[in-house]
């Protein structure tokens, strides 16, 4: 789904913003992240699909500019194909597929800081380079986009509440019969101890193709820094409709230089 790079891009940037703003940063302004992971479920299909992620990133992070550039190894099986981590129904063989997938960039800009009720607010836009074979399921071979902002408070000094909109702009695929969505997700952080994190997270969007319903889940993750240079975190994933993934699980290691 939405991460699922989800999942991905999704829980780096929640509890990357509790520990910018709870915690002093890295020793640089870059960090480089590790977060493989895997999903299994029906995807509203009649059988199964698993998808086998490696996302290797790289964030710069300076003042009020984030920027984050992720290429991931993917293997997957089951007849469909992947969207930014999606499932699409199509027709493909269900044996293992295995390859290099979409390559997305996402940058966000603190326009305004938070102060109270008031919310930070950061512009962000997301776009994905079409590395990934279509022939094999991998992806749909066309470049897409999305425009969106994202809202975070602080209550206190251990609650980090947030919400992130979107409009995703999927590339016109031959016969895939894509549809542009809007994308969502709305979570909160809760510092469990020094340099430790617990965050849950709704996150999904509006249908991809036609005639499928959206794709939500409930996302837990947990986050510990080590040092001033490591940071581990693990999550899991629990769809809440027939086309969301009906488990997954990551695990991410990251470091700053």
């Amino acid at each position: 789904m939405g991460r699922r790079t989800r999942i991905l891009l999704v829980l780096g940037l929640a509890t990357g913003t509790a520990g910018a703003q709870a915690q002093t940063a890295t020793p640089g302004p870059f960090r480089i992240s590790l977060e493989p992971s895997y999903f299994t479920g029906r995807f509203g299909a009649a059988h199964g699909f698993r998808i086998y992620n490696l996302p290797l990133a790289i964030i710069y992070r300076e003042n009020l500019l984030r920027v984050r550039i992720e290429i991931p190894y993917v293997a997957v099986a089951g007849a469909g194909l992947l969207s930014g981590g999606t499932v699409l129904r199509d027709r493909q063989s269900t044996a293992l597929r295995r390859g290099l997938g979409d390559a997305w960039i996402s940058a966000q800009y603190r326009v305004l800081p938070g102060q109270g009720l008031t919310p930070s607010i950061r512009p962000l836009i997301k776009i994905k380079i079409p590395f990934a074979s279509r022939t094999r399921g991998l992806g749909t071979g066309r470049v897409d986009g999305e425009l969106g902002t994202r809202f975070s408070w602080r209550v206190g000094t251990r609650i980090f509440p947030y919400a992130e909109i979107g409009y995703r702009l999927n590339g016109r695929a031959h016969g895939l019969r894509l549809r542009n969505a809007v994308t969502y997700q709305l979570g909160a952080s809760i510092a469990l101890a020094q340099q430790q994190y617990l965050t849950a997270v709704f996150i999904g969007h509006s249908a991809f193709q036609y005639h499928v319903r959206p794709t939500d889940s409930i996302v837990a993750a947990y986050n510990v820094t080590l040092s001033p240079i490591w940071g581990l975190e693990a999550y899991v994933d629990r769809g809440l409709t027939a086309n969301s993934p009906s488990v997954g699980l990551g695990f991410g290691v990251t470091a700053g230089f």
